[in-house]
Order: C-alpha cells, then structure tokens, then sequence
C-alpha cells in the first residue's frame, strides 16, 4: 500500500490511519482518534453542527503540551526482517516488497525509480468524542425494471445501542427522495430508503451521471450530534460470465446493458503522491475522458484509490476497475499479514462503497499467473502463496459488506485456479506476446473475451526526456535513456518493434519519433482488432499515465504532455468505429492475409448508426483504383462487418496501394504493406504559421501522401524561443 509503514504499525496502512474495523466493539464511549485529513471529502461532504449533547464530540480540555512519539521504522528494513522471520517469497525482483504492506512499486518497477518512502504524508489532527458517525456505507439495488430503487444505508456510530439515526436522501433536483429512521445497534444503524422512478447513473457516453447526496444524522432526542454526507448514484452492475462457443464471456453490465469498456489502467501519478494535487488529478481524469476512455483499472501494485479520484470518476461517468493490493508476486499468509490485509480490505470496501463510478473489486495482479508460469509453485511447495486471499479472504470481506459488486479473483484470471489464467477462452486476458516477443500484427493472433492489459513502449515528449539526459541526444546508445528505460530488454524490444516498419533512425529526433509512432500505431492496431471481436467485450490499455520521466507505456508522460499514443486511441476508442481487418490474418510483411479483408462498424452506443461509407483503393500518388459506397447499419452495442468485393481487397500492387473508408467524418486507412516496403512518393507540403491571439496557429497542407502529420508543440516552442 502505497502510503504504509511496517508491519507493526497498523496506523501507518494505505488507508484512514483512524478507521475502525467496522464490526469493532462499542464498548468504549469516549476515545482518541487520530484522523487522516489528507482524503479531501467529496462535494457536498461535511460534519454538522457544533455539537452541544453531553454525548458529543468535543474538543479536548487544554492540559499544555501533551507531546506524543511515533516511531517510524524503515519499509526496507521492516521488509528484510519479516522477510527473515517467515521465508523468502518469489517475486520478478530483487527486492522484498511482498513483505510489507507498501505500494509495490515504491521498490521500483518496470517504468519508475526505486523511491522507498517512510513518513506521515498528510495532515494528521487529534479529536476527542463520546458520540460520532464513524462512516456511511450505502449499498445500492434496483428493481421493477429499474423503476424502483433501494438504498441500504449501514451507518456506523460509535454511540450507545438504541441512538437514533436518521438518513434523508435528495435528488439531484434538491426535492427530498427518501426518509428514513433506526437505531444504533452494535455499533450500526442499518436505514433502507426506498426511491420510485431512479434518476440512474450511467458510464459516460450512455446517459447522465446524477448523483443523490446522503445525508446521515446521529441523534440525542432531537439534537443532532454528528453528521456526514456522502453523495450516491443509482445504478447496478454485473458480471456476465455465461458459456459461449469459445469458453465463457467476460462483459460487464450496467443498469442491465452491456458495457463493451474501453479503458486505461492507472498507476500512481506520481512517485511521491503527495505531490499529486485535486488539479493536477483532474486534469488526468479529463485526459482519459477526452480520450473516449470509459474505465480506468486502479493497479493492484500501487495506492488505494482517494476520495478525489473516485469523485472525479462518479461525476465524469468514468468507471473504475479496482485491484485489490497485490501485484506481482507471492504473499506470505501468515496470521498477522491475514489480519492486516482483511482489515485493509475492509477499510478500503466500506470507504468507497458510496461510489458508483467504482464497478469492480479484483484480488490482485498477476499473482495467480505468476505461480502457474514464473516457477513460483516449485519455490513455494505447500506454502500459502496469496491464494487464500484471492479465494477467500477479499471475496469473504465483499460479500459481509459489499455484496453488490461483482469480484474477479485476479487478473489475468480464466475462471478458475486451476485453468491457466493467459487462456483467451475465459475471463480477463493479458496480452503481453506482441510486446515481448513479436510484432504488434500478432494482436490478431488473439480472440480473448476481455483484455485488462495490453501496451506497447514509447519515449515521452521530446522536452520531457531532453530535461532529464543533460544534454545526450536521445537513443540507444545514451545512458541517461536507458536509465530512463526501465522495462526489461527495453531497448532491444524498442528496436525489434521498429525493424519490420521503419528502417533504422539517423538521428536521436528521426529514433524519438520512430518509436512514439510504433508504440501509437501497435495500440492503435491492438485494439481496433479486438473491438471488432463478437465476444471482446473490453480492452484496458497500459497504462494512462506515468510518475517519473520514463520511456514507458504511458499514454501522458510525467510532464501531464499527451503522447502519440494518447491520439491513437482517441480514434481507437471512438464511441462509433469503422474499421478494415483481415479476415483471416497474415504476417506482418503482408497482414490481409489470403482470406481478404472486411469493414467492421463498432457502435457502443444507444441509437442506431445508419451511414454511408465510401470505400477507395488508391495509388500512393492518390489515383483512385476502385471504389464502392455501401450503406450499412449498426445496432446499438453490435457490430455489423462488410465484406470487401475483391476489387477493393486485393491490390495490383502492394508495395503501392493502400485502401480509405470514409464514414461520416471518420476515416480509417490500411496498407498492404508496413510502411519500409511501401514505395511512397517523396513528401510535398506547405507548413504555415500564424499568430493568432496568444495562440500559434500551423496549418499544414499536403502536396503528396503525409501519414501520421504530428505537430510537437514543445519542440516548436524550443525552436522559436518561447
């Protein structure tokens, strides 16, 4: 967890250092908390009035200085010790992170530096009580067709058995939606309201995102001792999980319809999260929503997602896939990391439980493929290795308090533990092979049923990395980009995903250039093909952002500069796709294959999309071959595919053909060959520049074929001097 200390220190967890195991006892009326402020509340969030009862909270009689010491010990040496005391544990690194319950990647990972923090990082405060609301954790269910909604509000009070709660719920329009009354009992009240003709919440690009403020109040007879307000939307999600022809689907559902997500997963923003400011952080969310994201996956070896992460994403429509923290290696399950990790969890449910951005809790990363594929289970023997987590402790934690959202046990994850979890035939996929291993034409080797991970490397911004290697010019041969370069065999596997594309860069600029456009173009190829999938139901792309200047999968460097990758996606994740694919593919120096190529429509959204679309084979000098103008019509959340006439598929010439379909505004383009066998006539174009205001208008105009025309406005501002 990103924000903890060693084991030991419970207070200094990745969670509220004040919040309770909800199902503590109640015993003790009146007691210190130490209380994290740092997690700003969401809007329309407060405590009530000052409260004046006998039974309230109140500050603590000024006895002079009361100094109190915590020790804080080092994560590493507490990792070392642990990792002594109960056995070394497989991991892809060196390092003992499994060992402490710290954000995996503060020990360095595979795109950011090896920073192992210690320290309180947020405004702490000391608050005395006898009565309070200690948290809301409302439970959301829709019924008659989704006429009629119920909040099941659990309010947990540390007050006397038989203190009144009240719970109003409001709706967006300010009139009062629900009222409801109970008394505490064990230290919880449980409130139903009831909601006739929901204002539901929906995922951007399918609806609105009304949000219902919650308010809870404790009483003393009519005195109101303690308030807090959380803000709810009405909706439901699942899983479906039902057999089809290759295995099983994998698609989630909100409100009853067919999500078919297209997402970022998001690693922490920054190396030291405190530096991660609500702007700062909006500015993220709003990059992924411009991007026609509509998910982000909260990565298992990072932070517990804050409060203004989830709000931004409740009020943006961006649904959150959330791991649970483990990533990447085995975990010892030994009697006090299992208390730890369930008190973690329970914590971190019953916080963001109110939120209906969040849509999905995962058991961890990688873990489970680990064991079956990294030799783990031949290091571990019969030793718990984080299975009983994944399997029991995080699902039991859900379903006591939070049953309404589904769970996947680890991701990747093909159903079960004994299925190989990389199987595309069940369950969330990673696909890893084309980076690792082979072209970016092998996306289409793959027909998974949902894609959590699939990514390809790239440098950031030309300034960004220029800041950081000190005057080398950038490539393989400098060390400062190959510090920055943290993947492994990075720049083999950079150079390797050039060669079939490009022929080898003269220059730092012509090699920064080359592999910004591959990694935009492999996305880009990735996921167009698995949006055109019957079963995908979901692509993730590792990763959005990026906490350090790296050369990594980032679609926005450390700067917060968005890469070629970022635009890429754009049109990738269009709402509305078309797209020309390969029937039955081929290899990369001929990708159509012999089985000829077709249009696919991809529409996600709710209304019928009924376009033209004109289709041209042309030279390279723009001549035009053949050409056709279909009509087709895609359904909401279907998929429609034309089969092209063979005047259209098959070329005279490969080497200098290519293939333009036009759809309303939306164009997309496939060459026969990659772009080294292409013999493309010489660039001709016009570049002009214009002040205009405060701002510097280039327009560019093409006298020849221009692919890929990319402005750097960065590099721009260098040149002239701004």
């Amino acid at each position: 967890m990103g924000r903890a200390l060693p084991l030991g220190l419970p207070q200094a967890r990745d969670v509220d250092p004040g919040a309770r195991r909800p199902y503590r006892s109640r015993r003790r009326r009146a007691r210190h908390r130490r209380r994290d402020t740092g997690q700003r509340p969401p809007p329309g969030h407060r405590r009530g009035p000052a409260p004046r009862s006998p039974l309230a909270r109140r500050p603590a009689p000024h006895r002079g200085r009361q100094p109190r010491r915590d020790h804080l010990s080092s994560a590493w040496e507490a990792a070392r010790a642990h990792e002594r005391a109960h056995g070394a544990l497989p991991s892809p690194y060196d390092e003992p992170y499994a060992h402490v319950r710290k954000a995996a990647a503060n020990f360095g990972w595979d795109w950011g530096p090896h920073f192992v923090t210690a320290g309180i990082w947020r405004p702490l405060r000391l608050e005395t009580y006898s009565a309070r609301l200690d948290h809301v954790r409302p439970l959301v269910t829709l019924a008659a067709g989704h006429r009629t909604a119920r909040v099941t509000a659990h309010v947990r009070a540390d007050a006397p058995d038989g203190s009144l709660v009240r719970a109003e719920l409001t709706h967006p329009d300010g009139s009062v939606a629900a009222r409801a009354r109970g008394a505490v009992a064990d230290g919880e009240a449980v409130l139903l309201l009831d909601v006739t003709d929901p204002a539901l919440w929906w995922p951007a690009g399918l609806g609105a995102q009304p949000l219902y403020p919650l308010r809870a109040e404790l009483l003393d007879g009519e005195t109101v001792l303690d308030t807090a307000t959380v803000r709810v939307g009405l909706r439901e999600v699942r899983l479906d999980e039902s057999p089809d022809a290759l295995g099983a689907r994998w698609a989630l559902h909100v409100n009853g319809r067919r999500v078919r997500t297209r997402g970022y997963n998001w690693i922490p923003d920054d190396t030291f999260p405190s530096r991660v400011t609500p702007g700062r952080l909006a500015t993220r969310l709003d990059q992924a929503l411009a991007g026609n994201a509509d998910l982000l996956r909260v990565w298992g070896g990072g932070h517990f997602a804050t409060e203004e992460f989830l709000t931004g994403c409740d009020e943006r429509g961006l649904l959150v896939w959330h791991d649970f923290l483990f990533a990447c290696a085995a975990y010892c399950e030994d009697g006090e990391m299992t208390d730890l990790v369930t008190r973690e969890a329970e914590q971190a449910v019953s916080r963001m439980a109110a939120h209906p951005s969040l849509a999905l809790w995962c058991g961890g990363n990688e873990t489970v493929l680990g064991h079956r594929h990294w030799g783990w289970s031949d290091q571990t023997g019969d030793r718990g290795w984080g299975a009983a987590y994944y399997l029991d402790v995080l699902p039991g934690v859900l379903a006591r308090l939070d049953p309404t959202r589904p769970y996947v046990a680890n991701s990747p994850w093909s159903g079960t533990i004994e299925r190989d979890p990389v199987a595309d035939s069940h369950g969330p996929s990673h696909l890893w092979t084309p980076w690792n291993e082979a072209d970016y034409a092998h996306y289409r080797d793959h027909d998974p049923a949902y894609v959590s991970e699939m990514g390809w490397c790239g440098p950031p911004a030309w300034t960004t990395l220029a800041r950081v290697l000190d005057g080398e010019t950038p490539g393989p041969d400098s060390p400062r980009t190959r510090h920055h370069l943290r993947a492994i065999d990075g720049m083999h596997k950079l150079t390797r995903g050039l060669q079939p594309h490009f022929p080898p860069p003269a220059e730092g600029a012509d090699w920064h250039w080359a592999t910004q456009l591959v990694q935009a173009r492999a996305v880009a190829a990735g996921t167009e093909w698995l949006r055109s999938r019957e079963r995908g139901a979901g692509v993730v792309v590792w990763q959005l952002d990026d906490c350090w200047p790296a050369i990594s999968w980032s679609a926005v460097d450390s700067a917060g500069i968005e890469k070629p990758l970022w635009y890429a996606p754009r049109h990738s994740f269009a709402p509305r796709l078309a797209t020309i694919q390969p029937v039955r593919p081929g290899p990369t120096h001929d990708p159509a294959g012999t089985g000829g190529l077709r249009l696919t429509l991809v529409n996600d959204t709710d209304t019928d999309w009924d376009t033209e679309v004109h289709i041209r084979r042309l030279d390279l000098e723009g001549r035009v071959l053949a050409s056709a103008r279909p009509r087709a019509v895609c359904a909401p959340d279907g998929l429609t595919h034309l089969v092209l006439d063979p005047s259209l598929a098959t070329p005279g010439d490969p080497a200098a053909e290519l293939l333009v379909a036009d759809t309303g505004g939306r164009r997309t383009v496939w060459t026969y060959r990659p772009d080294r066998l292409l013999r493309q006539p010489a660039p001709a174009r016009r570049v002009r520049l214009a002040l205009d205001e405060d701002a510097l208008r280039v327009t560019v105009s093409a006298r020849s074929l221009l692919r890929d025309v990319c402005v750097h406005p960065d590099r721009l501002a260098v040149a002239l001097g701004l």
